[in-house]
Parts: structure tokens; sequence; C-alpha cells
């Protein structure tokens, strides 16, 4: 019996995934486990495994396709066998009965419809309810501009599908007239959401949705500024009424009553002439010499958070010089040990230590600012930054995987939960619950020779530690008071690095702030040993 492909869990939140690339081919021979495509979502890529060995059937959505959560993306059975069609989008719901609809068809039976002017014989929606369709098939509807109610539906019980909106897109039946068609360039752009086009495209969000909101806008309207742009034209859509804000001493009610009777009143109003809105600026091309190479995902999604964050939260960072002599020393006693157990025993689990004895120390550094109130974490849960490979432009990327429930771990958790995660990152393993849920952040510059940068914030958290390169420095030891002379003072040479831990003043200030990092440097240079 044929066997289905489906996505495997991607966790909450996520609805669909791009397929970024098949590795196999119809009629190829599969083992159950084997990696059969790559699919993508906003934060992580993942590997789809065979769930059964056999032929591969059939291959129903190709690379660059935006996928439902459910759909079906291949069939495996056995060689010759015959692939059954995959179900159409919401046709296990179709099917399902609906017992209140049920008992109520007789009363609706003596009711007259007149079904003359619906398409399919769908049944008009008297009510200003909206038709039947599947989720895909208004994702599709919304991207591309069209109406629903204008398409005929050819699934169970009338139901409109993914195909019959792009059949209806492509015969022109889109909001306000024809779809324009697009430029070669962008008619084939995947299926990406709208800030990443906006940012593939380097459009502003608000210059195209003007008085719309930004939550209204779709790939369409996007997709068409981008077209507009390279023929000259405004790359602005056509504005929607808004009513006014509730002021703070305002009633919601009373808004609620005053908006209908302001939408009523603005077509009758005279509207004061529109500010044109400046030109986009052209976007400089490659000359001679020069190689346009287009953002990757991950880039784009590393610009995305890393600007939110820098802007929107009062980055501070304090610097802290730490000997580490007594965590290497440790490691060098117990390396063996760890090993014989599977475990690379690494700089980075003693720093997370650290970072729990610091956040234990000062809660709110564990913490997420709220225009409320501050939230304490009473749980630790450390991302820990990781560097994905280098292509041969020197363009990486950054992920940051997270070790839930690290306050729960001893030094050989810690240290083994550090390996999984940082190799599951690097061959692309990753789910989508390893990447949530952070309330504070390690990232080990270090182990790229820098002394010290000033890493940013990754939201909603409060703070993120980076450390340094470790190497030796020449240290002013003394016998006596540390500042005044002495006989007994002497030079060392030590292995030191340094800390740089930016945080979120809104929450932390420069008192509490230290007082993190001095929990963090005694950790470090007092490590039972």
């Amino acid at each position: 019996m044929a066997t289905q492909v489906k996505l495997p869990d991607l966790g909450e939140g996520v609805l669909d995934a791009t397929i970024s690339r098949w590795l196999v081919k119809e009629g190829d021979s599969v083992n159950q486990g084997d990696v059969l495509l790559e699919v993508a979502t906003d934060k992580v890529d993942t590997e789809v495994p065979a769930p059964a060995g056999g032929t591969l059937l059939k291959i129903n959505h190709r690379e660059g396709d935006l996928v439902d959560a459910n759909s079906v993306l291949a069939v495996i059975g056995a060689a010759g066998e015959e692939a059954a069609e995959a179900p159409t989008e919401g046709a296990a719901e179709a099917e399902q009965p609906a017992p209140a609809q049920t008992k109520a068809a007789p009363a609706q039976a003596e009711q007259p419809q007149d079904t003359a002017e619906t398409p399919a014989g769908r049944q008009p929606q008297a009510d200003g309810a909206a038709v039947k369709a599947s989720p895909v098939a208004k994702r599709v509807a919304a991207d591309k501009g069209v109406e629903l109610e204008s398409v005929p539906g050819t699934g169970p019980g009338g139901r409109i599908t993914k195909e019959d909106v792009l059949a209806s897109a492509d015969g022109g039946k889109a909001k306000g007239g024809a779809v324009k068609p697009l430029p070669g360039d962008l008619a084939d752009v995947p299926a990406l959401s709208v800030t990443r086009l906006a940012a593939l495209y380097n459009l502003n969000l608000d210059e195209i949705a003007g008085d719309r909101p930004l939550s209204a806008l779709t790939r369409y309207d996007v997709m068409s500024a981008a077209a507009g742009r390279a023929e000259g034209e405004p790359v602005t859509v056509e504005p929607k009424f808004m009513p006014p804000r509730a002021q703070p001493d305002q009633p919601q009610a009373a808004l609620a009553q005053a908006a209908p009777a302001a939408a009523e009143a603005a077509p009758a109003q005279a509207q004061p002439a529109a500010q044109p809105k400046p030109a986009a600026a052209p976007q400089p091309q490659p000359a001679a010499g020069e190689e346009m190479v287009k953002h990757s995902r991950m880039r784009q999604a590393v610009a995305r958070t890393t600007t939110q964050s820098a802007f929107s939260v009062p980055h501070v960072t304090t610097m802290w010089d730490v000997n580490v002599s007594a965590i290497l020393a440790h490691r060098k006693a117990h390396k063996d040990e760890f090993a014989a157990q599977g475990v690379n025993l690494t700089i980075t689990a003693y720093f997370i230590q650290a970072i729990l004895a610091g956040l234990k120390a000062v809660p709110a550094a564990n913490a997420t600012w709220t225009d409320e109130g501050v939230i304490i974490k009473r749980y630790y849960n450390v991302g820990m930054a990781v560097a994905l490979p280098v292509d041969k432009n020197g363009m990486g990327g950054l992920i940051v995987p997270v070790i839930k429930h690290a306050g729960d771990l001893n030094l050989l958790g810690t240290a083994r939960a550090v390996n999984e995660l940082a190799e599951r990152a690097r061959k692309n393993q990753l789910r989508q619950e390893d990447l949530q849920d952070g309330t504070f952040t390690l990232t080990n510059y270090g182990t790229s020779g820098s002394r010290f940068q000033t890493p940013i914030i990754v939201q909603p958290q409060v703070g993120i530690l980076g450390v340094g390169a470790i190497e030796k420095r020449a240290v002013v030891v003394s016998q006596g008071r540390p500042l005044e002379a002495n006989t007994g003072d002497y030079l060392a040479f030590l292995p030191m690095t340094t800390l740089g831990f930016s945080y979120d003043h809104r929450v932390l200030d420069g008192a509490t702030a230290d007082a993190f990092c001095a929990a963090v440097k005694d950790a470090l240079e007092n490590w039972p040993q």
C-alpha cells in the first residue's frame, strides 16, 4: 500500500514551508529514514525523511513551492504500483459530516434558492459569510489579489481549491481588473513572505501600504510595487479608510460607534490632496568588476532581527577581564574522563554554567521587558550562537539553538547539550522548537580570534554575553594593596579573556549589569578543582 510523505512537525505556529530542493527523483528507490528533500521556514531548514522504504512513485510539489503543513509532498510504494492522487486541500474537512447543517437542511430546502448567477452552482452567501475555500486557497487568493466570490469551486461540495484560484488569476479575475503581468524575474519568485519580499527588492512597506495597515499587504502588492518601480510608476497601492485611533481617555465603545459614521462621511468631505511620496532611490547596479550576490534567507533573517533589536532596545555594553586559569586546569584534568562518556568538554560548557551563576545572582538579567512590567523568568533556557559555514564570498550565517532548562544540568549534561546542538546546527538538522523560548544568550566570538565585540541582544531577552579570545597577557599580581606600590608586586603571564555583556538599559543599570558580570567572573576564576 502506498505511503504518503508529509512535512514533519515544524513547531507551534508554523503553518507552511517552502521546498528548497529535492534530493531524489520519481522512480528512485529509497529506504526508510533516507532524506528525500529539504524544506525551509522563516527560522530553520529541515530535512524530510522517508516514512517507509520503496519506490518514489510521485512528487506532488516542485522546488520553490509553498506547501501547507498537511500537504502530501510525495508518494512512496512498490515498484509499478499506481500512485493515488494527492487529496485536495480541505477535502478531508469537506467529507466530514456537519451535524448542525444536516439538521437544518430540511428548513433550508423549503426556501427558494437562486443559483443562476453563482459559479459552479455555489449558493450565494446572503449573510456576508466567507465562501467555502481551503486555507491554502485563501492564502493564494490574498497573494494574487483574487476575489474568492468570483472563483468557481471544483472541490467537494463546491469548495474552492488552490488550483481554482490560480486558474482564475490566470484568467484575469483579480481585484480591480486583470492581474498585471510581472516581469520575468518577478514572475518566478519563490513563495516568500511579504516582509522577505520587501527586503529582497529593497522596498519600504510603509510606502507601499499608504494608509492601509501593514497586515493588509499581500505578496502581490509587494511584487506589483517592484514591477511598478521598474517601469517608473509609484510604488503604492490604493489606500483604504482607517478609523481614528482611540485616545487614552476615549472609550472603545464610543470609538466603535464613531468609526462607521466617519466612514460614511469620508466620501462627502473634501479630502486634502495627498502629498506625493518621494520616488524610491534607484538601486545601485554592479559595475565592471563587481558582482551582485542575492541575499540568502539566512542573511535576510539576521538582517531583520538584528536591525529590529538594535533600533528598538537601548543597548549598553560593559567589559570585564577574566582569568580563566581555573577552568583550563579543570578541563585538562577531566577532558579524558568526559571523552570516555562520549562528550567533548568544551570551554563553552563552563561559560554556560557561569552564566547560570550570574542569572541566579541577578534574576532581572533573565527577563523580558513589557510596558506593564518586567517578566522575570524562573527557568533558564540559554541560547548559544553557532556560526554556519562561510561560502566562497565570505558570507555565512548565524543561528541560535537553545539549551532548555539549563539550570537542571551539571557540567557533563551541559557539555553534552552543547555538543548535540552545535552538531545538529552545522548539519542543518535543527527543529523549530530548538530555536524557541530562549531567556539568555551566549556568543563566543573568541573562537575566530576576536578579543572584543559588542553583541546585539536577541529579543525579547534583556542580555547577551560575548566571550573573546583566550590569550596570555601580562597581569600585575599584587601582594599588598592593589592600588599601592609594594615590593611584593610581580608580573604574571596568565590566560585571560574579555567578556562583553550587552544589556537592555530599560531593565538593567550599570550596577546590576556589573553585579551579573561579577558573579560570572567569580564562578570562572574560582572553579572548584
